[in-house]
């Protein structure tokens, strides 16, 4: 029975040993990319993406993914040093700050995932003009802990891709909205018959 035991001890330390040994040699980084038309302005656009408390109106990290989490935002009320942070049992913890924002081009964000020592990811969401629309681009790299980040590489990538098309398509629908009201508005405006001048009583002899 001992040494039974014992060559199944060996057999239990020779597998933790390859386990650590290839984590080791295994790529830790991640990226993930995708992209998706928009039809409508930047200046419709830049807001729900540069406004980090809009995000919960769109992007697939919500209350219905994790009805627990607990958000908090801090620095200005929009754009550059906007942060952003969460902790939940589904979403676990992070913080997101807002490093640079140009309402022609994009908003890019650095990231702390799971630790808050240091930044571990950078993502954006640019556009570029297509037609009469923007073409979107939503990236996001980053790198996993040493030794067992390598086995986890495809899974998050794959779980981002997911969540990132999901977070586009209401992206779409929300910005393509906000355009169709402003331009509901400024044809009613136009439409809407101009106030007449106040008539003038005559001077009193």
């Amino acid at each position: 029975m001992k040494r039974v035991l014992k060559i199944v001890g060996l057999g239990l330390v020779a597998l933790v040993a390859v386990f650590v040994v290839v984590g080791l040699f295994l790529p830790r980084q991640w990226r993930v990319e995708q992209t998706l038309l928009i039809d409508a302005e930047p200046e419709h656009l830049h807001p729900l993406v540069s406004d980090l408390k809009e995000w919960q109106s769109w992007a697939a990290w919500n209350k219905e993914m994790d009805p627990q989490v607990k958000w908090e935002y801090g620095g200005p009320a929009s754009g550059e040093g906007a942060w952003w942070s969460w902790s939940g049992p589904q979403m676990g913890h992070g913080k997101m700050t807002i490093t640079k924002s140009d309402v022609a081009s994009g908003v890019w964000v650095d990231e702390m995932i799971e630790t808050d020592k240091e930044v571990n990811a950078r993502g954006s969401i640019t556009w570029t003009r297509q037609g009469q629309g923007l073409q979107v681009k939503w990236v996001d790299e980053g790198t996993l802990p040493p030794v067992i980040g390598g086995y986890f590489v495809g899974m998050i990538e794959k779980m981002l891709s997911e969540h990132f098309q999901t977070g586009l398509k209401n992206l779409k629908a929300a910005a393509e909205k906000r355009q169709a009201t402003a331009q509901e508005a400024a044809r009613a405006a136009q439409a809407a018959p101009p106030e007449a001048a106040p008539v003038a009583e005559p001077a009193t002899p």
